[in-house]
């Protein structure tokens, strides 16, 4: 009986990875979206203080 329980409940969490997956996929996207942004980005030039 508890195997049977356990199995039941190792089924169901496995169906909510799978679920999860595009999930993940997505958001992976939006990341490396993000750092290809932040990496192809210039640095802001300095400006340079006025002398006293």
């Amino acid at each position: 009986m508890a195997s049977k329980l356990l199995a039941g409940a190792e089924r169901l969490g496995n169906d909510a990875k799978l679920k999860a997956l595009p999930q993940l996929r997505k958001a992976a996207k939006k990341v490396a979206k993000a750092v290809d942004v932040l990496m192809g980005t210039a640095p802001a030039p300095r400006k340079a203080r006025p002398c006293r």
